[in-house]
């Protein structure tokens, strides 16, 4: 049986790769896309609206606007959704919480495999042994929200229940966790990690070639969550399932 997908924010980067994967894999279809009334993209090939059509799951790499509307349309049509959209606030994350009462959701700020490792070792190595912790994040120029939400989510591996401050132009502080910000050309993605005590020094750095790998990485998802319970699932939570 082929997937159906709905893709909000289909005319970005992530939503592009999508298509391209999508041209690819016999086991899914575009059902339709979501972008804005003013996109232009309105006028493609492909089946894209302003308004959400029903599919078999949505894959939301969007606005947090856009994301409310995507998380109702799932709710009212009982669809799986599968959400990498930043910048939520925790307005948007109560709806989370009160949606997977209904249906599966899954919220990532990154879908690559190999970062959620990273945090669960940053989450196990801080538990051990206190650190100074400096993370530095580089994306590309459009990207808008600072720090990243990668950066965040790896932050908040260290100190979970850190509140997020602004303490210079695109420095960032979580708890006292250090969050520095650069947007640079077209960098799909760059993370890198100091952590420092009196026995040393661990430097870890994460690198995304193409976003291809998120793309990628929420089509893996989708995959698996239309044959999940209802409830939140989680990166963790899908890797634990491939072991």
């Amino acid at each position: 049986m082929m997937l159906k997908v709905g893709i909000a924010g289909i005319s970005g980067r992530i939503g592009q790769r999508i298509i391209d994967i999508s041209a690819f894999d016999d086991s899914l279809t575009i059902q339709t896309g979501l972008v804005s009334k003013h996109s232009n993209y309105l006028h493609d090939t492909i089946n894209v609206s302003d308004k959400c059509i029903k599919s078999d799951v949505w894959i939301d790499f969007s606005t947090p606007e856009a994301f409310e509307l995507v998380l109702n349309h799932c709710l009212e049509t009982n669809t799986p959704l599968v959400s990498g959209t930043t910048g939520l606030s925790k307005k948007h994350f109560k709806e989370i919480e009160n949606a997977a009462l209904v249906i599966p959701v899954f919220w990532a700020s990154n879908f690559a495999i190999s970062v959620n490792l990273i945090q669960q070792l940053l989450s196990h190595y801080t538990q051990l042994r206190a650190s100074d912790v400096e993370i530095r994040e580089t994306h590309h120029v459009n990207k808008v929200d600072k720090p990243s939400g990668t950066a965040i989510s790896l932050a908040r591996s260290i100190k979970p229940h850190g509140i997020l401050k602004t303490t210079a132009v695109d420095e960032f502080k979580l708890d006292d966790v250090v969050i520095k910000s650069t947007r640079d050309a077209q960098v799909a993605g760059i993370h890198q990690i100091e952590l420092s005590n009196k026995s040393e020094v661990i430097s870890i750095t994460h690198t995304a070639k193409t976003p291809e790998i998120f793309a990628q990485g929420a089509v893996n998802v989708a995959k698996w969550l239309v044959n999940q319970k209802v409830g939140i699932h989680t990166m963790k939570s899908y890797i634990d399932t491939l072991s």
